[in-house]
């Protein structure tokens, strides 16, 4: 077997585009990382990546009251817990250099909620549910943020 044969499925899988979930433009970058407090004002589930589930979305207003954020949370399949208007939350995640409407977006990477921590993206910001709903591994949880 030449080497070409098996360079050219490895350079076709980097080549093909970022990393599952996310599209050009949009990505997890670490160096935006951002924590708030905040209240979940909206609960909605968005289209956001062409050919998947829709996305949680979540209408959050910081603490201080001054900012509003729409925060990406995970495909609907992936999340399976109740949120509530009015609930206060704790929000790792990275500040998208995308803003509609004025109100910028933030991909979470843990959110913590009632005391319980989710984690949805490893540190580099890979999403927990790559790979689909039938490969689903669930969200890992923690006590504290």
């Amino acid at each position: 077997m030449s080497i070409r044969v098996v360079l050219i499925p490895i350079l076709a899988a980097l080549v093909a585009g970022p990393a599952a979930g996310q599209t050009a433009g949009h990505f997890y970058n670490v160096d935006k990382e951002i924590r708030f407090e905040g209240t979940v004002r909206e609960i909605v589930l968005e289209p956001r990546y062409k050919g998947t589930a829709p996305f949680l979305v979540l209408r959050v207003e910081a603490s201080a009251g001054t900012r509003m954020y729409n925060v990406e949370v995970s495909p609907s399949w992936f999340f399976g817990q109740d949120i509530h208007g009015g609930e206060k939350v704790k929000i790792v995640g990275s500040l998208s250099s995308e803003a509609p409407e004025g109100v910028p977006t933030v991909i979470a990477r843990e959110l913590q909620l009632r005391g319980e921590t989710f984690t949805l993206r490893d540190k580099r910001g890979f999403p927990s549910w790559q790979g689909g709903p039938q490969r689903k591994r669930g969200i890992r949880r923690f006590g504290s943020f």
